[in-house]
């Protein structure tokens, strides 16, 4: 039994390629955390984007064990190193976050485990076969869309902060 069956090699090259710009996605924010252990504050920087990302790579992991493919092993490759990764993460800025940022993530996670936790038992109880991975792909999607917008969330709130904030792409 092969891990990669699929009759096109193309396929599993840009698979391939598409984990490892994953994961280098993944590592991005590394710079920011050795900082936050450097100083050991978390200097203002939210959690947002990390927890986010944690509940799509959380629900892509369920996702890829409704689907009956090997094709699914690239999926479970990339959303266990990036659980992992952003696990870490948030356990880095719960030590050194102040009282009210570690409340707020403590929240946010429980959010995450709650909402990950009716997903999976909505889509189980309530739809079968290939309607509940059409159903939790798009759930899927939509969630992946939200890890590249949650960052936004911090520009916004420096827009707000700032009267004089600009995004100068110079």
């Amino acid at each position: 039994m092969a891990i990669f069956t699929t009759e096109n090699p193309w396929v599993l090259i840009f698979g391939v390629l598409g984990n490892i710009i994953s994961i280098m996605v993944f590592l991005a924010p590394v710079p920011t955390f050795c900082r936050i252990c450097r100083k050991k504050s978390t200097e203002g920087f939210e959690s947002v984007p990390y927890v986010v990302s944690l509940f799509s790579a959380m629900l892509w992991l369920y996702y890829t064990s409704l689907k009956p493919e090997s094709s699914a092993f690239l999926l479970i490759t990339v959303n266990s190193v990036g659980c992992v990764i952003e696990t870490i993460y948030i356990a880095l800025y719960l030590a050194y976050a102040p009282k009210q940022a570690r409340m707020m993530t403590l929240r946010l996670l429980l959010l995450n485990f709650g909402g990950y936790c009716s997903i999976l038992l909505l889509s189980h109880f309530l739809t079968k076969g290939s309607a509940r991975v059409q159903l939790v792909g798009r759930i899927c999607v939509a969630l992946s869309v939200a890890v590249f917008a949650a960052p936004l969330s911090v520009i916004v709130n420096d827009a707000e902060a700032d009267p004089e904030f600009s995004l100068a792409f110079v």
